[in-house]
């Protein structure tokens, strides 16, 4: 079992979870370089999915800080998901991007950061179990491995594997999984299971497995439309942070979203 500490901590879905930092940090050429690709060209990553507002939880009548889209493509062993965060002026932030088979089994990730200043990639082999990672920090490479018991899931492919484990989950099972922080290069243990059914909606929870993990970060919450299974909202801590006075803060949101297409992917 991994050990935690308050710096193994530092780091939750590739953000500051339990500290503020400096602001924005220089990125490498070639992230800078595919973030403005991004913005020139998204349909690059993909056909549009879907559209997402994020407005902060504790501000929930301010305008939306960011928005975020979701796009994907087919692959010759599945689906490529694109999550492409952009400022209210349009400039990409961050680019999260997963590659996994048809049943959401994870086998790449890849992530670019302006706002903490950081790419990286993850590949995973041996049926998803074995971790290799790469991070470049402004020029500076580091790499690390980590093998795991559980599945592997990341944001673009979160809530397609909640999709594809539904019967389970309203059966009322628990599902453990490892989520990827790129920043630290680890993953962190999480257990998703059915929250409430009600109205047409059915939501989820996504829990850490760890005390201290849960001292930073609350339970996400990833809520459907029970007949179309779109997903309509999530809510919990999300890739961009805000920033006040002259620090970047993790950020904890709700994220409305629109849909572009009949069936989620």
């Amino acid at each position: 079992m991994r050990s935690f500490t308050l710096p193994t901590l530092a780091a939750v879905f590739g953000v500051l979870a339990a500290c503020a930092c400096a602001g924005p940090t220089k990125l490498d050429a070639a992230g800078a370089a595919r973030l403005e690709s991004l913005r020139q060209s998204p349909e690059s990553a993909g056909a549009l999915i879907y559209q997402g507002t994020v407005f902060a939880q504790d501000s929930p009548a301010a305008p939306p800080l960011f928005t975020y889209e979701r796009r994907v493509k087919n692959t010759a062993t599945g689906l490529s998901s694109a999550h492409i965060t952009r400022e209210p002026s349009g400039e990409v932030l961050i680019s999260e991007q997963a590659q996994f088979t048809a049943a959401y089994g994870l086998q790449r990730f890849d992530a670019i950061n302006r706002q903490v200043g950081y790419s990286g990639s993850v590949v995973l082999s041996n049926g998803g179990r074995h971790l290799e990672y790469q991070l470049n920090e402004n020029g500076k490479i580091t790499v690390a491995s980590e093998d795991v018991t559980d599945p592997v899931v990341t944001g673009p492919s979160l809530h397609g594997f909640i999709l594809h484990h539904w019967g389970d989950l309203a059966q009322g099972k628990t599902i453990p999984v490892r989520m990827i922080v790129m920043k630290t290069k680890e993953t962190y243990g999480f257990e998703i299971r059915l929250l409430a059914q009600a109205e047409g909606r059915m939501s989820f929870s996504v829990t850490p497995r760890h005390l201290l993990v849960r001292l930073a970060v609350a339970p996400l919450v990833v809520t459907f439309d029970s007949a179309t299974r779109n997903v309509v909202r999530y809510e919990g801590r999300v890739p961009p942070m805000r920033l006040e006075g002259g620090k970047l803060r993790e950020l904890d949101a709700r994220v409305d979203y629109t849909m572009n297409v009949a069936v989620y992917r």
